[in-house]
């Protein structure tokens, strides 16, 4: 045997077990950290796979001269790749979670990549479950607001997260800078703007953070989707510089998505679904969104995460929080919330490998302690942090 193959046989091998271990890790987590308790349902909110950037280009040539590489789909739809992986994802899911198709709905955003995700993840389950989607072109529980938003409240609260983002972060915008164009700083003098001039309309913001966060989006999406290192970020960064680049991204969310004021207004009808799915329905709910819908929920439930080889916060495709409702002795319930996602490497080779994290619930208790947040104690949390 040569050592090429060898080696390959070893790799299998050793992603093999680390599937095994990593699925009785997440079982674990749900049904023997009490022995009394039982996973009695969960709701997962996801985010889709892999996809290519969402409009050509990308950024504009001013900031980002050089060509961007082709993709096989069209912009923002799922790839194959992306859609293999999220395969991947549904097989551990189903052994973690011990259910049939039958115990299995889905729910996804009305785009194609969330759809075709939903697709995708009940392919993996080993399932024919049709997903199901809002019927007009847009869906207020991915992507609305409330009667209430005060966007003059909104731009205030981002300008105040946006002084401390860009204050603290220098390197890591000069950083960008060195991938997008060495050399030139038209990235950097990118002017920093944030206008709320439509009322009941989020504000936008402008300037190297968004901008720098989409590169850095769009260099993960290009490594995650097996491209050649000479088209990752055109060759200039390898793993650990688009690891380390990536923490534009939910640095941006910090900005733009998080701030109590703006993620009332944008999860609140998501937190009160997820909290109806606890209560009722079947076992395995997944709800397909976008990464806006987890950081906006972790900004009005205080969820943070931090998997090993992304950045704090980050929500990378294929990932999610996943909600679970466990039954104890004499009736007692409780709500426990794990961040999952795939590594990296995982997606890109194709190969199994979950991170998983227990989610500390502020108000409501921790998750490495399964019986700290009683379905009571969730549901009030649920109800004073939304409106």
């Amino acid at each position: 045997m040569s050592s090429n193959a060898r080696g390959r046989k070893e790799q299998k091998f050793f992603a093999e077990l680390f599937f095994k271990k990593a699925t009785a890790c997440l079982a674990l987590l749900f049904l023997c950290a009490a022995a009394p308790l039982k996973l009695e349902r969960v709701v997962l909110l996801m985010r889709h796979g892999v996809r290519p950037p969402t409009h050509e280009p990308a950024l504009a040539p001013a900031i980002a001269p050089d060509a961007w590489p082709a993709w096989e789909v069209p912009d923002g739809y799922l790839t194959p790749h992306g859609a293999a992986a999220i395969e991947l994802l549904a097989a551990y899911d189903r052994k973690a979670f011990g259910a049939g198709c039958a115990e299995l709905s889905i729910y996804a955003d009305v785009d194609e990549r969330t759809l075709a995700t939903g697709g995708a993840y009940a392919a993996g389950f080993g399932c024919k479950v049709p997903v199901g989607r809002a019927g007009g072109a847009r869906d207020p529980l991915f992507s609305g607001l409330d009667s209430q938003f005060d966007s003059k409240a909104a731009k205030q609260a981002m300008a105040a997260a946006a002084g401390g983002a860009m204050g603290a972060n220098a390197a890591l915008f000069q950083a960008m800078q060195n991938a997008l164009a060495p050399g030139q700083t038209g990235y950097l003098d990118l002017p920093v703007k944030i206008s709320a001039k439509i009322p009941g309309h989020l504000p936008k913001l402008t300037g190297p953070l968004p901008e720098g966060s989409t590169a850095a989006e769009v260099f993960l999406l290009e490594y995650l989707d097996d491209k050649p290192m000479a088209q990752v970020a055109w060759g200039r960064l390898d793993e650990a510089g688009v690891a380390r680049l990536l923490a534009l991204h939910p640095l941006a969310y910090t900005v733009t998505a998080r701030p109590l004021v703006i993620a009332r207004a944008t999860a609140s009808a998501l937190a009160a679904r997820i909290l109806a799915g606890l209560e009722a329905g079947p076992k395995v709910q997944v709800l397909v969104g976008h990464d806006t819908n987890q950081a906006e929920l972790g900004g009005l439930l205080g969820l943070h995460w931090h998997l090993a080889g992304y950045p704090a916060d980050d929500p990378p495709p294929g990932g999610g929080i996943i909600f679970a409702l466990l039954a104890g002795p004499g009736g007692a319930r409780y709500v426990t919330a794990t961040y999952q996602a795939q590594s990296m490497d995982a997606i890109r080779n194709l190969q199994p490998g979950v991170l998983t994290q227990a989610l500390p619930i502020p108000g409501c208790g921790n998750s490495t302690a399964p019986m700290a947040c009683t379905l009571a104690g969730f549901q009030a949390l649920v109800q004073r942090q939304s409106r």
